[in-house]
Formats: C-alpha cells, structure tokens, sequence
C-alpha cells in the first residue's frame, strides 16, 4: 500500500484592479524583493498568497530559499539562517542531502514563517488566467516538505473574483 499524502488545495481571489495595479508597476505594499522586481504580472500570484498569510502575522520569501540542497550554501544566507534555527544545523545539512533519493521533485514558490518562527509552511501559487497547472514534481516536493520535515505544504490557486474554482485535495502515493 505504502504512504499517501494529502495536499489541500485552497483558492484565493483577487480584482481585476488589484491585477492592474500589479501590472502597472504599482508595488509598495510588496515587502519581498524577489517577487516586487518581477515584470508584468510575474509575481502577482505569489505576492497574493504571501499577503494573505501576512495579514496572519506571517513573513514570506518568494524564490529565495533552497530546502532540497540544489544551490551551493550561501546562496540564500536569510532563508538558511531561518532553516537553522528552525530544524537546527545538523537536520537541515541532511536535508540538503536527502532529497537526491526523491528527485525529480520541485520546491514550492514560498517560504511562509512566523516571526519568531515557532511555524514554518510552504506554499504553491497557481494562477488561473494563466492556466497554470501543478508539474507531477511540484506536488512530490510539496509531498516530501508534509512528510520529512512535518510542516504545512499547501497549494493556492489564485482566481479571479466571481470566477468559480472547487480544487480537491491532490493526494501522491509513496511505495
């Protein structure tokens, strides 16, 4: 039988004029550098769902993080300093060497924390007007975070406001 995982998957929506404003290069609210120098409406989704779990007390890190190990140490030192004192060093240095035996897998677009990071989560944005879909690598990823590292990995589909969308839970089975 094996191990199943369950995602949720969750909606958030948005106005046509908060796309424009996006668009339109109209940023200050964005406090994540990655996502507010994106051109065009890149970003959009991820800066959505990142506000959403600010208005929650959260922070978040767009692109920014690499918990599977696949850039040099260094590279992102604000998003490893906040792995470390999260997981400690010895757990997060495995972890970084782990996700070999899983590959192809896929981190997610955002690393969500509380301040004083008692929580970590992740999160997949998808926006609908772009049809963008969730990659059998994306959810493996999302699939592995559940599992190994016991936090919260959850998928978002960014819609338009009035526009309907149910998404059922993605369930991945592991042998």
């Amino acid at each position: 039988m094996g191990l199943v995982v369950t995602i949720p998957q969750n909606v958030i929506t948005y106005t046509e004029n908060q796309k424009q404003k996006w668009i339109n290069g109209e940023r200050e609210d964005c406090p994540e550098g990655y996502c507010k120098n994106l051109p065009g409406s890149y970003g959009f989704g991820e800066y959505l769902v990142g506000q959403h779990f600010a208005a929650q007390g959260y922070n978040w890190i767009h692109h920014d993080f690499n918990i599977f190990g696949g850039n040099k140490p260094g590279k992102y030192p604000k998003a490893e300093e906040i792995f470390i004192e999260y997981f400690g060093s010895d757990r997060y240095e495995t972890l970084r060497y782990f996700h070999r035996n899983f590959k192809p897998l896929e981190e997610p677009d955002l690393l969500i924390y509380k301040p004083d990071l008692s929580e970590i989560r992740f999160a997949e944005s998808k926006r609908a007007d772009t049809k963008d879909k969730m990659r059998p690598a994306q959810i493996k990823g999302l699939a592995i975070i559940s599992v190994l590292l016991n936090c919260k990995a959850e998928i978002f589909w960014v819609v338009k406001e009035g526009d309907l969308v149910y998404p059922d839970p993605i369930q991945i089975s592991f042998p």
